[in-house]
């Protein structure tokens, strides 16, 4: 035992016999006089006993037939087997409850009637019943903080972001045996702050003392003055602050009866965790129409598969809000290509050689995570090289690729807008993302949905034929100037696009090419299974480069079959 707990002991010995002898500090005495537990004729709460209300302590305290003797505890103690909290993070070893907890217990699990008291009050026996309502944290207390376990520095390491015990405020005190109980957050005899508070806990002040989160204290979510507009579902029910810095961890957390126990968390559903407040209730931009479009990250399609642990080759298929996102880490700030924004600060990911990563440095590597670990499933188109590994497309050894993992291969690319040059470097939200979010907007930036396939920005028409009117390519014409492409005699664009209505992807694939240059990579079959490309007479289907932007084409298109077709 340190000589902290020593002294704790020794004072609230002293403190709980005067107490029960009926000799309580005057200044301790009216403290809890003040308080619901004052179950006396003068309490304030709803429950009070007849008779004298000079018996304050009485319903917790004895001097005589105690038990347990350290608390001289007067209230009967539960027998109940209680169900632990359970989490993948959980590193602290668990038990039934003990010391202090095990009294809170007493009346708090509402298995015990108030009134079944080892000594009587002076006014004789009472006759209430068990506590209930939020009160009542009953038999379970998988959806409670954990308790009764032993904080120690081994644990501290073992979980990480945990303070060291020797340096915990006396605010928060552990017991003697250094386990962490109700009395660690809790004074039952001290409700100058809300739910019997060991300190004001606006602002997360009482859940990090112990919780030391990597770059919580400059987030979003620690630091933002937004407040509920008092539409839709309260986002703090148990809560009375008015922000979202105010409220800090109880924005997603609750501390007993979380609707979804592990890890305490506020929603029964994962998605409304979040969407609670960024359905334009409480952040300005409203996510919750954007994945609803017709192309949209599938965030309600499973609940609860993420887990902190989760390997990226193994893991089943799903997509939640922090597969994308840390919510204790995450900033309202921009970042150029290829580095991660605020929004994706702390989040795991995998890099270009397939290894995964526990925090990404580059945007793309959140996007791997899911699109750069094995081909996609979904119903697509089928090329010639026909890998719909992300990862594997815009690796820069290939013999091209969209400039995201590295400047593009060719130095004297001509034809792209204003502000754009052959050593631009761009992002997957460049081309992925809400297809009515503009610089500036109130529309929330990012790929949760779009009603454009696969979440695209602006149009990019792939089947065959399409007929070539600007807004079929918009997509394309953000970066590429369309005066230029079509221009006669400098491209082949003229002529296969605006003539032959074939589509930029009938010859491009977006992402890269591990085989030509100019992102080549014939469409053998459309997404509705049309065959597109084949084999000509001399069974090829063959691109061969002649220069900067020129080169020979084998292959049948459309009906006709091209030997070495000349561009």
């Amino acid at each position: 035992m340190n000589i902290f707990g020593k002294i704790t002991l020794s004072f609230w010995g002293a403190w709980l016999l005067a107490c029960a002898l009926g000799v309580c500090p005057a200044a301790a005495r009216e403290g809890i006089a003040g308080t619901k537990h004052n179950l006396s004729a003068s309490g304030p709460g709803s429950v009070k006993a007849p008779g004298a209300s000079d018996d304050v302590c009485i319903f917790c305290h004895t001097p005589h037939n105690a038990n347990p003797s350290r608390a001289l505890w007067n209230q009967a103690l539960p027998g109940a087997a209680y169900t632990l909290y359970t989490s993948v993070t959980l590193k602290a070893t668990l038990q039934q409850p003990t010391g202090s907890s095990r009294l809170c217990l007493s009346c708090h699990d509402g298995t015990l009637a108030l009134g079944n008291l080892r000594m009587p009050p002076s006014a004789g026996a009472s006759t209430f019943g068990p506590v209930t309502g939020r009160a009542s944290l009953g038999t379970d207390l998988s959806d409670d903080h954990p308790i009764s376990f032993v904080y120690d520095t081994a644990l501290a390491l073992r979980r990480g972001e945990l303070a060291d015990p020797a340096t915990l405020s006396t605010a928060t005190p552990l017991d003697a045996s250094q386990q962490l109980q109700c009395t660690t957050c809790h004074d039952p005899h001290d409700a100058r702050y809300r739910q019997f508070l060991r300190m004001d806990d606006r602002f997360g002040a009482l859940c990090t003392s112990c919780h030391h989160l990597k770059n919580w204290a400059d987030s979003a979510h620690a630091t933002s003055r937004a407040a509920w507009s008092r539409s839709g579902t309260n986002p703090w029910p148990t809560a009375p602050a008015a922000t979202v810095a105010e409220n800090a961890c109880e924005n997603c957390h609750r501390p007993h009866a979380a609707p979804r126990p592990a890890a305490l968390l506020a929603s029964a559903q994962e998605r409304e965790v979040c969407l609670v407040c960024h359905n334009g209730s409480v952040a300005v931009k409203n996510v919750e129409p954007e994945l609803v479009k017709f192309s949209a990250h599938p965030v309600g399609s499973s609940d609860w598969v993420h887990t902190p642990q989760e390997n990226p080759s193994t893991m089943s298929r799903h997509v939640s809000c922090v597969d994308c996102h840390n919510p204790h880490q995450v900033l309202a700030t921009a970042a150029n290509p290829p580095m991660v924004s605020g929004n994706l600060q702390g989040v795991s990911g995998v890099d270009v050689s397939g290894a995964a990563i526990p925090e990404a440095r580059y945007a793309y590597e959140v996007c791997l995570k899911c699109h750069g670990i094995s081909d996609q499933t979904t119903p697509g188109i089928v090329r010639q090289d026909n890998t719909r590994n992300i990862r594997l497309e815009i690796n820069s050894n290939n013999a091209s690729y969209h400039p995201v993992t590295a400047v593009g291969r060719n130095p004297t690319i001509q034809g792209l807008e204003p502000g754009l040059s052959a050593s631009s470097l761009i992002g997957c939200t460049d081309c992925h993302n809400n297809d009515d979010w503009t610089n500036g907007s109130v529309r929330p930036n990012g790929p949760h949905g779009s009603r454009i396939g696969p979440i695209l920005t602006h149009d990019y028409q792939q089947g065959d034929p399409v007929t070539e009117p600007l807004q079929s390519y918009t997509l394309c014409y953000t970066c590429h100037t369309r005066g230029t492409l079509m221009a006669s005699g400098r491209f082949p664009h003229q002529n296969h696009v605006e003539n032959e209505q074939t589509s930029c992807a009938v010859c491009h694939d977006a992402h890269g090419s591990r085989q030509n240059p100019a992102l080549i990579n014939f469409m053998l079959r459309d997404a509705a299974g049309q065959v597109v490309v084949s084999p000509n007479r001399s069974g090829l289907i063959q691109f061969t480069s002649t220069g900067a932007g020129h080169g020979q084409c084998s292959l049948t298109c459309h009906g006709n079959d091209h030997v070495r077709q000349r561009y």
